[in-house]
């Protein structure tokens, strides 16, 4: 599975791996899901079968304590076009679905179209199915279970109008685009009352590091949080983080960069796809959306190679000037 492990990754006990509800989200993914376009991953309407990457990334993601879900908070960082939305409607359909009476499923996203993008798939998924659709009421922006009570609701980042909702699953989508963290804060705090019940499942590309209040946005900061879980400088088992991306000094035209940082490459997404926009898109926007790498602003970037050209000798003498600046 050379797809796996993610450069990144935060520890996890094999015992909670052992009974992870992972494993019985991905056997209903591959029971129910189906392909809602046609891509490289597939053909409208043919079964979503799961890579090995992505069933592991589950039963890492969903761990159980036994009961419940081990952790509250799930991190997946992942360039564009290697799945994400699917898998993350596959998901939202499972806690519909299979959940606890009573669940409140949410697509969270910067705006109401994009939380649409992975409501809307899912949406095709429980149409394609007669038996399944049969159980549901499907409106524009929400699918109720009336045997459970449960509901899959869409909702935008104007966090004013949430409070009071309880939910059990929580789908971020491109958390990196969100203006500040007041939604974030609304939902994860939301989930309150539902105990080990209730876990968020983010998923976003890299990319600025700040958000509109100029602070570190809340998907920087939650990468910056799961780095130090992930080398055991903070213990905190209810955090995970599952994050592929290129290394630092890595060519960004180099196929193996685009090889490390993108779990479907050749497989979901297309190989010459990658060795085409690289010649026409910037250097910034190409580390942040196909090598997952974050940048400080998507207006400059020093192009690759260029500091090494800078390298210069030169005597200083007690005389000289000199000017020092500290990051």
């Amino acid at each position: 599975m050379s797809s796996w492990p993610p450069r990144w990754i935060t520890p996890t006990p094999e015992e909670a791996l052992a009974i992870s509800h992972g494993i019985k989200a991905s056997d209903f993914i591959d029971a129910f899901a189906v392909v809602t376009k046609d891509s490289v991953g597939g053909r409208a309407g043919d079964p979503l079968r799961l890579r090995d990457w992505q069933r592991e990334l589950l039963i890492q993601a969903f761990a159980s304590n036994g009961s419940g879900f081990k952790h509250r908070v799930n991190l997946v960082g992942q360039p564009r076009k290697n799945g994400k939305s699917a898998l993350a409607s596959g998901i939202a359909l499972w806690s519909l679905l299979t959940g606890p009476k009573g669940g409140e499923v949410y697509s969270c996203a910067a705006d109401k179209d994009q939380a649409r993008i992975v409501f809307g798939e899912a949406k095709k998924m429980l149409e394609a199915d007669p038996d399944l659709a049969g159980m549901a009421k499907i409106y524009r922006d929400a699918i109720e279970i009336p045997s459970t009570g449960s509901v899959y609701r869409v909702l935008s980042a104007e966090a004013f109008t949430k409070e009071g909702l309880s939910p059990t699953m929580v789908i971020f989508d491109e958390l990196h685009a969100q203006p500040d963290r007041e939604l974030f804060d609304v939902m994860q705090l939301a989930q309150g009352s539902r105990g080990d019940l209730a876990t968020m499942f983010c998923i976003t590309t890299a990319g600025q590091k700040s958000d509109k209040s100029g602070r570190d946005s809340i998907a920087y900061g939650l990468y910056q949080y799961g780095q130090k879980v992930a080398r055991g400088e903070v213990v905190d088992p209810s955090f995970f983080m599952a994050w592929w991306e290129a290394e630092a000094d890595a060519d960004y035209k180099d196929p193996k960069t685009w090889e490390d940082a993108n779990p479907g490459y050749g497989d979901i997404n297309d190989v010459a796809d990658f060795a085409s926009t690289v010649l026409r898109t910037p250097e910034a926007e190409f580390r942040t959306k196909r090598c997952n790498q974050w940048v400080s602003s998507n207006l400059t970037w020093l192009p690759s190679g260029k500091w090494d050209e800078l390298e210069a000798e030169r005597v200083i003498t007690a005389d000289d000037e000199l000017i020092i600046g500290f990051d």
